[in-house]
């Protein structure tokens, strides 16, 4: 499991998060939900140390950062960089292969098998920059499958693609989480966390509630992270109207 301790966070001299403390079981498929600037996806850069901790500790357990798989918002990678979507793709098996060693036949195997199942077989030889949004999405979450880790940190994974993409992912998601991995996703759809996602973390700054999804997505909770429109969506049960998707929010 990990176990955050009294976790704050800050950007320069801006805070990002303040005191988070929670549990994250083993096999969990969680999600982080909370308004722009809550700090999300800090949090999860906190996790793969990528920032430096004011105060505060995470423990992994017996894990280690070789045990994490991160897929980062699609907007943070260069989109123009020359490479194919194998080679992309092929990355995620780097600590087991290198970068310079030849794929043998297994790992050869697992690559295309990654490509399968988030659908882009057809795509292998293709420059990343030929793919659309949906595609590139996609593509990272292959070479995540590749990397093959026991705890899945992704940040808006389905930011900027249509449903039809997002089922697919899901689906894969799923997948990973009854393999026994654990999963950890910002999302920004309260429908999809609502209909996928057992358990929630509701973020703004601090921890505002975690716990069983259906007990963290109420209207006391949603108005103290400042979100009086979905407080109102969560008495009505009306996350799944497209007029009240998180995503057309003004926040």
């Amino acid at each position: 499991m990990i176990k955050i301790k009294s976790l704050s966070v800050y950007y320069q001299n801006n805070i990002a998060l303040s005191n988070i403390s929670t549990t994250l079981d083993d096999g969990d498929l969680v999600a982080i939900v909370g308004p722009n600037g809550a700090g999300k996806s800090t949090l999860l850069k906190s996790i793969m140390q990528q920032i430096t901790i004011k105060s505060g500790s995470i423990d992994l357990g017996d894990l280690s950062l070789k045990n994490i798989a991160y897929l980062p918002q699609s907007s943070q990678i260069d989109h123009t960089f020359p490479i194919t979507v194998t080679e992309f793709v092929s990355a995620g098996a780097w600590q087991r292969t290198s970068f310079w060693r030849v794929f043998s036949k297994h790992e050869q195997h697992l690559l295309k098998q990654a490509l399968a199942k988030v659908d882009l077989e057809d795509m292998a030889g293709r420059q990343i920059s030929q793919l659309s949004g949906g595609q590139f999405q996609r593509m990272l979450f292959a070479r995540m499958l590749l990397q093959n880790a026991e705890i899945l940190l992704l940040d808006e994974p389905f930011g900027g693609v249509d449903a039809q993409t997002t089922e697919l992912l899901m689906r894969v998601v799923q997948e990973c989480q009854q393999q026994g991995k654990t999963v950890i996703a910002v999302i920004h759809d309260l429908a999809l966390v609502q209909r996928y996602f057992p358990t929630t973390l509701l973020v703004a700054t601090n921890l505002i509630a975690a716990g069983k999804t259906a007990d963290v997505l109420t209207q006391q909770y949603l108005l103290q992270a400042g979100y009086q429109h979905f407080a109102y969506c969560a008495v009505h049960n009306s996350f799944n109207n497209p007029a009240t998707s998180i995503e057309k929010r003004a926040s």
